[in-house]
């Protein structure tokens, strides 16, 4: 008899039942293109903002190592829990020397570095790691060190010397002389700009420490920080620290790299880490408002239309409570009716909403993006939130109808 009913009550109101169709398919659609590219966005977000600079500083531990750390421990950075999140890093060997060009001479910071190195880790994929990569917003006049004795001065550095693309200089240290021909004048707006870059192994030679380096700069995709991330590794219990290490903060991802780096202290750069975190949040945040901003006025239309339809269906159900239908009966017979219409627009609005997150992904991000597995039940749980929730109010009004005063008219 139930269904019977619910299929008299559809062909019977075939345009009201397209227009509720219609605002729970826009509504699931547009939470499923929302969500869908919520994920993109922080990837997309999180990946531009690592052009702004490390995340994470790794120097010498205060006892260890002489005060520096080994290059030979730099590959195995690619080789921890995180790995994958780690987009790049560099390593440093800074030195005072004495650097004479054209006559003038002055005691300066020479920096040794990887500009683009290729980088072999067994069992792993090649990378390209190096300053070139986690510094991208460096402006440089001229080109990239290519040879051993290739470098790149900073703008003011450069100034003061006199010295431009394709002069040379020397830097003396420790009573050696090395000739470089300043191939590159980059200009940061900070420290950068009153040092002398050469290739690391130059600088190893030049300061007489082979193998060595001061400091490593790593850049690693990480998601917001909260209050348990900023809890003390020390303090956790097992589960708590398992849960802290394999999730993606920035200070579990400084521990695995201090982890495979002998003599090291990894540390986040907090002005950096903060920033992100907080940008990110406020995305994500963005993006469940508007969400939950377009399943409300889809509920909204639902109710609408459906108090339109209990208008004009008044007399259909006061016979059925005249004929003996209780409010248990009442209901179910809506509430089927607009579960049948809220499947039906959840599974339209899943692919339509696919097909908005792919031209939204396009459009704005230039990328493609295929809709996860995961969107389908939130769809459908979209679709029945909608239709549920709009369908209160009409739902209270047909239980009140009275028998007696609408069939007399």
């Amino acid at each position: 008899m139930l269904i019977r009913i619910l299929k008299n009550s559809f062909l019977k109101r075939p345009k009201a039942v397209l227009l509720v169709f219609l605002s729970i398919s826009m509504g699931a659609a547009v939470a499923t293109a929302f969500l869908g590219i919520s994920g993109e966005m922080s990837h997309k977000m999180a990946l531009e903002l690592r052009s702004y600079g490390a995340n994470i500083l790794v120097e010498p531990a205060a006892s260890e190592g002489g005060g520096f750390l080994r290059e030979a421990d730099l590959p195995k950075i690619k080789t921890v829990f995180w790995k994958y999140n780690i987009t790049g890093f560099t390593p440093y060997l800074f030195g005072i020397v004495k650097i004479s060009a054209g006559g003038r001479e002055e005691r300066g910071v020479v920096s040794g570095t990887w500009f683009t190195k290729q980088l072999e880790v067994p069992g792993e994929e090649p990378s390209v790691q190096g300053v070139k990569g986690i510094a991208p917003w460096w402006e440089v006049k001229g080109g990239w060190p290519a040879g051993p004795d290739e470098a790149v001065v900073g703008a003011t550095l450069a100034k003061r010397l006199g010295v431009g693309v394709g002069r040379e200089l020397d830097a003396t240290a420790h009573g050696r002389t090395r000739r470089f021909k300043v191939v590159g004048v980059v200009t940061t707006g900070g420290f950068e700009e009153e040092q002398l870059f050469a290739p690391l192994v130059t600088v190893q030679e030049l300061l007489s420490l082979p193998g060595k380096v001061s400091r490593v700069q790593v850049s690693a995709l990480t998601v917001p920080m909260d209050e348990f991330g900023k809890k003390n590794p020390s303090l956790m219990s097992k589960e708590e620290f398992e849960k802290w290490y394999c999730t993606a903060y920035v200070t579990s991802v400084a521990k695995n790299v201090e982890e495979v780096m002998a003599g090291s202290r990894a540390k986040p750069v907090w002005q950096i880490a903060s920033a992100e975190g907080s940008l990110l949040t406020k995305l994500n945040s963005l993006m469940i408002f508007l969400t939950l901003l377009a399943l409300g006025a889809s509920a909204t239309a639902v109710s609408t239309s459906l108090m339109a339809s209990m208008a004009e269906r008044g007399r259909e159900i006061a016979l059925m409570k005249a004929m003996g239908a209780d409010r248990i009966q009442i209901s179910a017979i809506f509430i089927g009716e607009t579960s049948i219409i809220s499947l039906a627009g959840g599974i339209a609005g899943y692919l339509l909403g696919g097909q908005l997150a792919e031209l939204i992904s396009r459009l704005v991000f230039n990328s493609h993006i295929v809709s996860p597995l995961w969107l389908f039940p939130t769809a459908l749980l979209s679709a029945f939130v909608v239709a549920l929730t709009g369908s209160v109010a009409p739902l209270r009004r047909a239980l009140l109808i009275e028998p007696v005063q609408v069939l007399k008219g």
